[in-house]
């Protein structure tokens, strides 16, 4: 028991302490909106859902899933429904007004999403030059 405590006030001291990931950043021709840090307050089911969003040309290229604390069968459910693949093509302002449908049997995960991908894109929108 004394272990299981010992990793995980560990991990969460390295957490505490790592390096915040900027939310708009370049990889090759592309830009990245990550929503670790600015939306940290939509939790799905077990807490933070955050993405990154991919933009080339001021269209998003994909949506893709960071680390979380989601039961992997939930975002099963996403990725059967092709769920981060609704917003691909749209540009930055209409998949920030888009309306998804949550998909049943992982709705807190899927609506977290959501409003990270909503707010992700505003940001950018609002930030980028």
């Amino acid at each position: 028991m004394k272990k299981v405590v010992t990793i995980v006030l560990a991990s969460a001291l390295c957490m505490a302490f790592a390096p915040e990931e900027p939310v708009i950043s370049r990889k090759d021709g592309m830009v990245l909106v990550n929503t670790t840090t600015l939306c940290a307050k939509y939790d799905g089911y077990n807490g933070p859902t955050p993405v990154v969003i991919y933009l080339k040309d001021k269209k998003v290229v994909k949506v893709e899933a960071l680390p979380n604390y989601e039961s992997p069968r939930y975002f099963e459910l996403l990725e059967d429904e092709d769920f981060f693949t609704r917003w691909n093509g749209l540009s930055a302002s209409e998949a920030a007004e888009l309306e998804v449908d949550t998909v049943s049997g992982a709705t807190w995960s899927s609506d977290a999403v959501i409003h990270n991908v909503r707010q992700g894109l505003i940001y950018y929108l609002e930030n980028s030059k």
